[in-house]
């Protein structure tokens, strides 16, 4: 049975490619403190699996968007999510901290499949106005994937072990592989006759030059360093910290679920009303205000799960506006090179995002005076481990949030300029 372009099946499987990302991070991080003790590995060692995970996707972002462009998106597509299948079974099966860390870097190059694909898969069949609100509802429809997977990873991380998350990612894989061997056809129409490195780079260049697309991609790359930074701490901070579960925290990061979803259900009654540039200006500004938000409570030796996840929930409906509003506009603007596009697009979400969990991990990593309490804290005049355990977080990641509210600044100015 053949999927049709822009049914409900078509959109469907969209969202299904495009939950590789999120679901492949968010199942796993309920357990990665589990992973500290099987392996051998410390926390912050643990961290760089996300980090690796993430570089890996963003070197992906390179070679799938002009492949699918020259050979189509069906073919490249298959590859990638065969390569993510046989990845993840390496992952399962690695001995060492060391060895995950490398597997998950190859892991994250075969997920990224998934996602730019899926995004030129949409500008394919969708015209440019239409853009906006498709990848609204299909990532307003990924909140399911987030949402289920925190919990399903802790249930499975206490049940059965870490290895289970994977096993489960590996069947996700090989339904999709399945599904698009039997039922998706090609929708590419403007295939390039070769790859020609020179006219990419030159294609890439004007891209990159025009400052309506820059500003698109550095905003979602800045609020993606947020998202990773908060993914890569948080579960340290509840469970070392706090002393909660794996399963307790798989259902306390509902909330910050809840706050992308109610971003993006915002991003929809905005849509129309407000332009896609000033609808970013004050998107960005909610991550400033969150993470101001976990400073305030620690500066007065207060540290509590609602001090840590309200903030993160904030954040998170600033993402869930920025996300389809960025995509969209990014990806939309060049439709015979949409999967060109989505890959520079995906290569500045993922290696931008990449940073963040690099500044919270190596933050988190340098302990003072205290055993457990990062030197950070001092340097901001903090003198117990309540103040200084959130600090990681928000010294580490209100820079990219600044950057963030920058580059949507930008945008606005080149888009009125051009009007």
């Amino acid at each position: 049975m053949q999927i049709t372009p822009r049914s409900a099946g078509y959109v469907a499987l969209l969202v299904a490619l495009s939950s590789f990302g999120p679901l492949t991070m968010s199942i796993y991080t309920p357990v990665m403190p589990l992973i500290s003790g099987t392996l051998g590995g410390g926390p912050d060692e643990v961290k760089l699996t996300l980090t690796t995970y993430m570089l890996g996707f963003a070197v992906g972002q390179l070679f799938y968007g002009p492949l699918s462009d020259r050979f189509g998106r069906r073919p490249v597509l298959l590859g990638g999510l065969f390569f993510f299948t046989a990845t993840t079974l390496g992952c399962i099966y690695a001995g060492s901290i060391e060895s995950l860390i490398a597997q998950r870097f190859l892991q994250g190059v075969g997920a990224c499949a998934g996602v730019v694909i899926g995004r030129a898969l949409a500008r394919d069949v969708y015209e440019y106005k239409e853009l906006p609100r498709v990848i609204g509802w299909i990532s307003l429809a990924l909140n399911i994937s987030p949402a289920i997977a925190p919990t399903v990873g802790g249930y499975l991380g206490e049940r059965f072990g870490w290895t289970a998350t994977f096993w489960v990612l590996a069947g996700f894989s090989t339904i999709l592989l399945l599904v698009v061997a039997l039922s998706l056809s090609e929708t590419n129409k403007h295939r390039s006759s070769s790859i020609d490195a020179v006219a990419l780079l030159r294609g890439s260049g004007e891209m990159l030059r025009d400052r309506i697309f820059l500003g698109y991609v550095l905003a979602m790359g800045f609020s993606f360093a947020i998202n990773f930074g908060m993914i890569a701490g948080t579960p340290f901070i509840l469970q070392d910290h706090l002393g909660f579960t794996p399963r307790e925290f798989g259902l306390l990061v509902l909330l910050s679920v809840a706050g992308f979803t109610a971003g993006g259900i915002c991003n929809q009654l905005l849509i129309g009303r407000i332009s896609p540039p000033r609808i970013l200006r004050w998107a960005t500004a909610c991550h400033i205000i969150a993470l101001l938000g976990m400073a305030l409570p620690a500066s007065r030796d207060t540290i509590a799960w609602w001090t840590i996840l309200l903030p993160h929930m904030l954040a998170s409906f600033g993402s869930g506006i920025v996300v389809p509003t960025a995509g969209a506009g990014a990806v939309g603007l060049h439709p015979k090179l949409a999967g060109t596009a989505s890959s520079l697009f995906g290569l500045a979400q993922m290696g931008i995002g990449a940073l963040g969990t690099v500044a919270v991990a190596v933050l988190s990593g340098m302990e003072g005076g205290t055993a457990g309490v990062p030197l950070v804290g001092a340097w901001v005049g903090c003198g117990t481990q309540a103040c200084a355990v959130p600090m990681p977080l928000v010294i580490g990641l209100l820079p990219f949030a600044v950057a963030g509210a920058l580059s949507a600044w930008m945008l606005q100015r080149a888009s009125d300029q051009q009007v």
